[in-house]
């Protein structure tokens, strides 16, 4: 089939709207219409290359959409069943997946390094040649065939832009502050980074009960919408260290401190602004080539740093009951929203590059 898609041909080149063709999914795989799909850091880290992938390559990876077709040995949906797609496909077979280690799948990875669905070819492609895949998603088109372990059946009651955040910015955020973290009632958290993924953090170590809550962005308006997610104090970030400013809410440090920026120097920063025996969470994609410089002697206040990819959730389980939980109210994803067009991806990226953006911009396809 034929459709419109979002292509980066190059490192740093221009993101452009083309025309590609994708093949039907063959067995184990789903073909899914997009009806929205987000635009996270991630996919920017592509475009710049500090997210090394082969190219050319449609990105996106933050998506919902409706079954539209079934390969082979899928018999568990059926067409036009909402789902989420996941980055977090699993085998079931490898010896990572049967020791109870599925986000390390080693098949999941494979896909993810050479850009395939199957660890050698594309179901992508463009003026006859192979066009690769992001993470075995590649949302920002029309259309996508994605492996059955990553697309997750759930209710059709929330509307697609939720939906969609669900995949990325609502399960890293949410499953940070639960697993990785375990933020109890009354204990102190800092967010440093309050975009899509921030302000899910910020909303989910308030429904934890954290307190204080501190938030810390150089965006004021991001800042006012963490106010309205949970935040009790905010921190806004110019020329003054972070740590000392959240230092200044919580003298001793706080028991938990995110990183969402994925930057070395807000690392550091979380480090220090953390207390004796709390925990500095890295969500934020650092840079392959980057390093960090902490006090080592820290370590003797059984201090910890602890990374966190896609918040450790187990993603059948754990994205239905989080669009359970939007669905019923308890979490709030309408205003985290701003609402662009397929045709509007060239400018939001560079938005997202430009710190401009407060919410989360998703492309609706409906």
């Amino acid at each position: 089939m034929r459709m419109r898609a979002a292509v980066c041909a190059a490192v740093d080149g221009p993101l452009q709207i083309r025309e590609v063709g994708l093949r039907p999914p063959g067995p184990g795989e789903v073909l899914v219409r997009i009806t929205a799909t987000g635009v996270c850091a991630s996919d920017v880290h592509i475009v710049d290359g500090s997210l090394p992938k082969p190219m050319p390559i449609v990105p996106g990876h933050e998506a919902a959409g409706r079954v539209a077709g079934l390969g082979t040995d899928v018999d568990d949906l059926a067409i036009d069943d909402p789902v989420v797609l996941t980055i977090l496909p699993w085998c079931g077979t490898c010896a990572a997946c049967t020791g109870g280690r599925r986000r390390a799948c080693e098949w999941a990875a494979s896909l993810a390094a050479t850009g395939t669905l199957d660890g050698t070819a594309t179901a992508l492609s463009i003026d006859g040649a192979p066009l690769h895949h992001f993470n075995g998603v590649s949302s920002w088109a029309e259309y996508a065939v994605v492996p059955r372990t990553g697309a997750i059946r759930i209710t059709p009651a929330l509307p697609p832009a939720q939906a969609a955040l669900l995949g990325c910015a609502v399960a890293t955020g949410f499953g940070a502050v639960r697993n990785a973290a375990g933020v109890g009632a009354g204990q102190s958290v800092a967010v440093i980074g309050c975009g899509g993924v921030g302000l899910n953090v910020v909303q989910a170590a308030a429904l934890a009960g954290a307190d204080p809550l501190i938030a810390v962005d150089r965006n004021p308006r991001a800042l006012a919408v963490a106010r309205t997610v949970g935040a009790t104090a905010t921190v806004l970030a110019d020329d003054h260290p972070v740590d000392v400013a959240i230092r200044t809410i919580a003298p001793l440090g706080v028991d938990h401190c995110f990183e969402v920026l994925g930057r070395p120097a807000t690392v550091e920063a979380a480090w220090r602004a953390t207390a004796a025996s709390g925990q500095t969470t890295v969500i934020g994609l650092l840079p392959a080539s980057s390093s960090i410089t902490l006090d080592a002697f820290d370590l003797i206040a059984e201090k910890r740093l602890v990374g966190t990819y896609l918040g450790g959730i187990t993603p059948e389980r754990d994205l239905s009951a989080l669009a359970d939980a939007a669905t019923a109210g308890t979490i709030s994803l309408a205003p985290l929203i701003e609402e662009i067009t397929l045709d509007d991806l060239p400018l939001a990226v560079e938005r997202l590059r430009a710190g401009t953006v407060t919410a989360r911009q998703v492309v609706l396809l409906e």
